[in-house]
Order: C-alpha cells, then structure tokens, then sequence
C-alpha cells in the first residue's frame, strides 16, 4: 500500500501546483481521465461473461459508459444535464447521431449511452488497451475507413443487428472532431448514419451536447470542472421514406441539431494565457 499513499501524495502535491500552472492542471486533469478510462474498461470486461450468459452483450457498453461517468464526476467534477431524456427509452431500436468535438465526448456518452446499444468505430480503435478490449467484448462494429467493402458490410451487419437483436446504434454523422474557432458549429455530415436507418428500418435519434469551449481546450491546455448540457431532440422516422431522400433528411437533421446546439451553448469566455 506504500506506493498507493505516494501515488496520493504525488497527486495532491500536483494539486497544489495546478492552482499557479495551467500546464500542469491540464496534465494532471488528463491523467485522471487516462484513469477513469482503464477503471471503465475493466469493469465492462469484468462485467462482460455474465452480460454474454444472459444474453445481454450490447450492454457492455452501457457498464463501461456509467462506470465512467460516475468516476470523471468524481475526479474530474463534470457533471451532465439532459434535456429530453425520456426520448432516449421511447425510439428503440434507432440510430444514435451525435455531434463530435473532443475526447470529452466520452463523459457524455458515459451519461447518455443507452442500454443493448452498440458502437460504430475505426478498426484501429479494436486494438487499443483497455477501451478496444471492452468494445469488442460488447459486440461493438469496427470499420476500415476508406474501405468501400468494409463500409458496405457494416451497413449490412449493423442493419441486421438493430432489426434482430433489438439494439441501438451509436453514430458520429460527422466523421471527426470538429474544432470552431468562431463559436459552435458543426461539421457536413457523412451519409452512412442515414443510409444505416434506411436499411433497418429504425428512427435517427439526434442527441446535441453544449459547446466544450468554456471546459476544455486542447490548443489553451484550459480544463476545468462543469455542468455540460444535452439535448435529445425528436426522433426523425424512416418509415415511408425513399432512398433518394436521404440526402435531404441528413441536411435537415443537420440543420436541427445545428440550431440545438446553439441554442444550449453559453458564450465563449476567454481562455487566453
């Protein structure tokens, strides 16, 4: 237990520092983040044989998920308020899109992640430690980006999944981290998410997370503790819709969550050094 106690020790001393460096603040902060994503990992791996023996492997995600935002509120003090999160339980199956600006997406999700709902993710991300060991444990979908065959059996797989095992898949429509200098926006989104609920029949269900500029930022080494906000809007229906107008729908899915987003974000404060 010695190296417990100097571990603590350490930190605490960090501690103190942080108050005068924000360097140093930022760097203990993403080490505690660092830390409460191995602690999730292992518990959803922990948890994943007595998940598979009930049938309830999709659910892996949705372990890790609180297990982790219960510890980066404790360690990290952020907390998340939603807005509309009675729709998260009334559109299942669906597809899940989200906007996607940081790391911390990942405490959000740690909050709002529905149970049986499954994650589409880079193939690299497979063979991560800790986090690619629990994806695969609960089932979750690994694409090879730029992968034409690989991008058409993942619409494939994922539609059969949601349409046989009653789960829910998780989307980022945009395909990376956006990054707005000028204040909250996002980036065109990718039409797979949409093409995804077409095949399977199931409703997209936007959900928008608050500007994290005023709680982290990479560039500024700025974060601090907070309340972020999300908003569940109203699920879009797939039901009667025609292939050709996909491309409408994803734009103006766009367009609402790009209105809910502003609408939920406070105004940037400075964070200059």
């Amino acid at each position: 237990m010695h190296w417990f106690i100097w571990v603590l020790l350490i930190d605490s001393f960090l501690g103190l520092c942080s108050r005068a460096s924000r360097t140093i603040n930022y760097g203990r902060r993403l080490v505690h983040f660092a830390l409460c994503a191995a602690v999730a990992s292992l518990a959803g791996i922990l948890a994943s044989p007595f998940l598979w023996a009930v049938g309830q492997q999709a659910s892996g995600n949705w372990v890790v998920a609180r297990v982790f935002y219960y510890t980066t509120r404790v360690l990290l003090g952020v907390r998340i308020e939603i807005e509309g999160e009675e729709l998260l339980t009334k559109a299942r199956p669906c597809v899940l899109v989200g906007n996607h600006q940081t790391m911390l997406d990942l405490i959000m999700l740690g909050r709002v992640f529905p149970q049986q709902t499954v994650i589409l993710a880079k193939k690299a991300l497979s063979y991560y430690p800790f986090v690619g060991w629990f994806m695969r444990l609960s089932d979750d979908i690994f694409i090879s980006r730029g992968s034409k065959q690989s991008s058409s059996d993942m619409f494939k797989r994922a539609s059969q999944v949601l349409q046989s095992k009653n789960v829910s898949v998780w989307f980022f429509p945009e395909g990376t981290r956006g990054r707005f200098e000028h204040g909250p926006d996002l980036l065109p989104f990718k039409l797979g998410a949409f093409q995804l609920a077409y095949h399977a029949k199931a409703p997209i269900l936007p959900v928008v997370t608050m500007d994290f500029h005023n709680l982290y930022n990479k560039r500024s080494s700025w974060s601090v503790p907070g309340t972020l906000k999300v908003k569940i809007l109203e699920p879009v229906s797939m039901d009667n819709v025609r292939e050709e107008d996909l491309t409408t729908i994803m734009n103006q899915t766009r367009n609402r969550m790009l209105a809910g987003l502003q609408e939920i974000s406070p105004p940037r404060i400075s964070i200059d050094a």
